[in-house]
């Protein structure tokens, strides 16, 4: 793998970290204090200025509820124009399973995370007939989205 790649891959996981980890609320100390490594390491981490092990970033997606493929913006779904209208029920509802994910068991956090992707799925097949609609009537009557 090319150091440009590399250099592109640590900037998208470090954004996309920041990202996950202020939708859910927790600032960079207790992110550190979760990953039980210092602030600083987790600053730089987060600056792409550093990759982590697999390990951590193993551990990293477990206590973000992300994937890996997410976090270093390999995923499509990731940026599915659905996920946007539900985002923010979508992040409320992450947000009250974060306090309870550290006590979870392995098995446990698994079946969450396949239960929220199930969940989250079945919000993508109700928003995108929603959104077609408007995108329909947009075009029709010749505005613009969002202006």
């Amino acid at each position: 793998m090319d150091s440009e790649r590399v250099k592109v891959l640590k900037k998208t996981l470090g954004a996309n970290i920041r990202k996950a980890r202020t939708r859910l609320g927790i600032t960079q100390e207790q992110m550190a204090e979760m990953l039980d490594m210092s602030p600083e390491v987790y600053g730089r981490m987060e600056r792409g200025l550093i990759f982590p092990r697999v390990e951590r970033l193993v551990d990293i997606c477990a206590k973000l509820g992300e994937s890996a493929d997410q976090l270093l913006g390999l995923s499509l779904a990731e940026a599915a124009p659905a996920l946007a209208a539900g985002q923010e029920e979508w992040f409320t509802v992450m947000h009250r399973f974060t306090p309870v994910l550290p006590r979870l068991t392995q098995l446990q956090r698994q079946a969450v995370r396949r239960h929220m992707a199930d969940f989250q799925r079945l919000l993508v097949t109700f928003l995108e007939p929603q959104q077609e609609q408007v995108a329909k009537r947009q075009r029709r009557s010749g505005s613009q989205p969002g202006g």
